[in-house]
């Protein structure tokens, strides 16, 4: 192999490496990137009383989590009413309360082909809490599959209870 023949080797392997890095770098987003823009907008909705409407909230969420969400519900007739629970930040999270987003790192996963967790860490009444939020999705088409709290509660345990799923 003369010194052409490796050049143009080597640039076809850097470039299929770089293709097969993610579309990150062609313009699209990151897993870590749609969990910190969701995050975000979330933190700034919920301060200002102004939720998602319903379309635009489950469009968030893979299918399997919609179906739970979209499922009969079965509330034990003696189930006593505890912490409310808000799906992106965890329970006790009231509307209105201000929550402060820190560091958005991925955890674990391929961050860019997914799927993948990835760690947010928020400030709710001045107490730091930290949200492990699993993405699944192919290509650009990023949706969150579960979302587990630090207590170790999750929104897929919390729905798969009341729904009998």
């Amino acid at each position: 192999m003369n010194r052409r023949q490796f050049v143009f080797a080597l640039s076809g392997a850097v470039t299929l490496f770089a293709s097969r890095r993610g579309h990150a770098e062609c313009g699209g987003m990151s897993i870590r990137e749609f969990v910190e823009t969701t995050y975000y907008k979330q933190a700034r909705l919920h301060a200002a009383k102004t939720p998602l409407g319903n379309d635009d909230f489950h469009a968030l969420f893979s299918p399997g989590m919609r179906r739970l969400m979209n499922a009969p519900r079965q509330y034990p007739k003696n189930q006593m009413i505890g912490p409310l629970l808000n799906a992106f930040f965890g329970y006790g999270v009231l509307p209105g309360a201000e929550i402060k987003v820190g560091k958005v790192e991925h955890h674990s996963g391929e961050e860019e082909m997914g799927p993948a967790t990835v760690r947010v860490e928020i400030e709710h009444r001045g107490e730091p809490h930290r949200i492990f939020v699993h993405v699944v999705g192919p290509g650009e088409d990023w949706r969150i599959a579960n979302i587990i709290y630090d207590s170790g509660k999750s929104l897929l345990d919390y729905y798969r209870s009341i729904t009998g799923g």
